[in-house]
């Protein structure tokens, strides 16, 4: 697994143990930290060592529940406010009719394969031609769901400590909700910047822009003047 994908998978799962933890110790519940001083820094150190499964597990999970919302809202989602099905790939009828020609594709564009279709044109076409947009594009979609699981996560961590008998104490539902509820305009944000930059994408020719003949030919004979 790549470093940009760990990392994406990591933070909603610690901020979800943190979550619970931050609870525990505020209500002084000890339902986590095992029946020890809220203070005693060996009782945490030892509930986080032991939590490596359970932290790989949530992340699974809050993943898992993260891309079900998501595509699930966008599926449901009313014609003529999103045409597309995909909330990975939502872009314009003129961006898409453009990738399409520029793979090569034969006959109009099909919505169903709109999925496809932009992510051949971003691993493709522009991973090739233009790396620093894939990159670009890699990072604002890693930031996208970064912010999409950790909301989630942190919404999850409320549920399932309240199931677990943790108080709702505002010292710990308060902030918690707080920082979720922030993050929510930073993922549309974020989803908003990486369709628009697939938009401009798909604008720029296939090939880059080369020297002038006549340009690249006096630049190689300065070299050779200055050479001699």
């Amino acid at each position: 697994m790549d470093e940009d994908r760990r990392i994406r998978m990591l933070v909603a799962p610690i901020l979800f143990v943190a979550s619970l933890l931050w609870g525990d110790w505020f209500t002084s519940s000890a339902l986590i930290l095992p029946k020890l001083k809220v203070n005693d820094l060996q009782a945490a150190f030892n509930v986080i060592a032991g939590g490596g499964v359970v932290v790989f597990t949530a992340g699974y999970v809050i993943g898992t529940m993260t891309h079900f919302i998501l595509r699930l809202s966008f599926w449901w989602a009313p014609a003529c406010c999103v045409k597309s099905r995909y909330y990975e790939a939502a872009v314009s009828d003129e961006t898409l009719q453009s990738i399409w020609g520029q793979l090569g594709a034969s006959g109009n564009f099909d919505r169903r394969l709109e999925l496809s279709a932009v992510a051949s044109f971003d691993h493709g076409l522009v991973r090739e031609k233009y790396e620093g947009i894939h990159r670009w594009l890699l990072r604002r979609w890693n930031a996208f769901s970064i912010a999409a699981t950790s909301s989630l996560g942190l919404a999850l961590s409320l549920i399932f400590g309240a199931a677990i008998g943790i108080p709702w104490d505002r010292r710990w539902w308060l902030p918690v909700a707080a920082f979720a509820a922030l993050l929510i305009p930073v993922m549309v944000w974020n989803w908003r910047d990486t369709m628009r930059m697939i938009d401009f994408a798909a604008s720029l020719p296939l090939n880059k822009p080369k020297a002038p003949p006549k340009a690249a030919k006096r630049a190689s004979g300065g070299e050779v003047g200055e050479m001699g």
